[in-house]
């Protein structure tokens, strides 16, 4: 797929979203910044790897549990003024978080509480991140190009972030990293406390005349379950990220020192080639001028990112895994920013919190899930036995979604 740069970043001559974008993009590096610096402090506090995963579980759960309720209430009218409140939340959980590494009083279950408040916070957040670019655009090709460049700055947040709060960790302590993290909540929740979109008075007119909270939540799961795009779509989400995504969270450090025979360093070129890869694809979905086609690249992306998996599973050097992880790393962004376009594109305004709210539990939620399952099997059997496991599921539920939508128009008729 070419990049055409001279349409790559038409969404940002909109001043609002190009505030927006900028804004978002330094919140994602604070949040990098500070994963580090959690699961540095975690492993220096314990010196525990049961500590980490109990950490990384416990703010996935939080978040996981209470997404559809954040998803109703995101579809009240007032996902803004909504969204603004879980900065101001984010700001301090990462100040208090700060203020006790600073002053020496940190300990493990500060950590556990704090994440679990973060966990509660990024219910709201994610999906309201998400939906609210809808709010943005009436163009459904703009709408694509904004959340294909929103992804580009994701990925590139998540190179830099890194890199840059272990220069920090090891110069300054966790302390600063937590610090900063908390600051860059701020231009973001500035920006959305300013920012002034037009139908957001009617758009809570008419969830005032609708029915009660708990109704708001079954009829979303239902006309998520009813709708023939959303539903497949969801499917093969969950399945590629809890046998798929798992591989590259909970297997890479394996894959890099017994199978390639390497260390740190090799961990760092397979990573980093992913991160390229994701790059790639972010920015050739940002330079896609028309949306027809893209409901079946989402199959398409997760299918091949099965076959790749396979592959991976039999590399015995750097040379011929690093082009594979890069190939991963695109079917990733590929496979998610475009069914996050189309899942966008296709729901009716007034549902669209809560069929994101869905997305991101089943994408994004369920990685940590699959990332205990693949370490057990693949200490019960091998690594090469669960990445071919991973791979293969990957595929089946791509076949799963391309045989549900193979009738949909390119038009996304519901």
């Amino acid at each position: 797929m070419a990049i055409n740069f001279g349409k790559t970043f038409v969404a940002l001559q909109a001043p609002h979203y190009r505030r927006y974008f900028v804004a978002n993009t330094i919140s994602s590096l604070g949040t990098w910044m500070q994963r580090l610096g959690i699961s540095w402090l975690v492993y220096r506090l314990t010196d525990s790897a049961n500590w980490l995963a109990i950490i990384t579980f416990v703010g996935w759960f939080s978040s996981f549990l209470l997404m559809p309720y954040a998803g109703a209430l995101l579809d009240t009218g007032r996902r803004r003024q909504i969204l603004v409140f879980s900065q101001i939340l984010g700001f301090g959980q990462a100040i208090v978080m700060a203020l006790l590494t600073f002053y020496g009083l940190i300990d493990i279950y500060w950590v556990l509480f704090l994440s679990l408040l973060l966990g509660m916070t990024n219910a709201f957040d994610m999906p309201g991140r998400h939906s609210f670019v809808s709010d943005m655009f009436e163009d459904k090709q703009l709408l694509a190009n904004a959340i294909a460049i929103n992804s580009t700055g994701f990925n590139l947040a998540r190179m830099v972030g890194p890199a840059l709060a272990g220069i920090i960790v090891a110069n300054y302590g966790e302390g600063l990293c937590f610090l900063l993290n908390s600051l860059s909540f701020l231009p973001f929740a500035w920006v959305l406390a300013t920012m002034r979109l037009a139908g957001e008075a009617e758009a809570r007119k008419r969830a005032e005349n609708q029915e009660s909270f708990r109704s708001r939540i079954v009829e979303g799961l239902r006309y998520s379950r009813r709708h023939n795009l959303i539903f497949p779509m969801l499917i093969l989400l969950s399945v590629s990220s809890f046998m798929g995504m798992s591989v590259h969270m909970v297997l890479f450090p394996i894959i890099a020192d017994r199978m390639l025979g390497g260390g740190a360093t090799t961990l760092g070129y397979l990573t980093g080639a992913m991160g390229f890869g994701a790059i790639f694809a972010a920015l050739a979905l940002a330079s896609r001028r028309k949306l027809e086609g893209i409901h079946k690249l989402p199959a398409v992306a997760f299918g091949v990112y099965g076959l790749a998996t396979i592959a991976l599973a039999y590399c015995s050097n750097l040379f011929m895994a690093m082009p594979i992880a890069g190939l991963m790393g695109a079917c990733i962004v590929f496979g998610w920013s475009s069914s996050n376009t189309l899942l966008q594109t296709v729901t009716d305004r007034d549902k669209i919190s809560r069929v994101m709210s869905l997305s991101v539990m089943s994408f994004s939620g369920m990685s940590p899930a699959g990332g205990l399952f693949m370490g057990w099997f693949s200490t019960a059997t091998s690594t090469t036995a669960a990445m071919v496991l991973g791979g293969i599921f990957c595929i089946i539920s791509a076949l799963f979604c391309a045989f549900k939508i193979r009738n949909i128009n390119p038009e996304f008729q519901k």
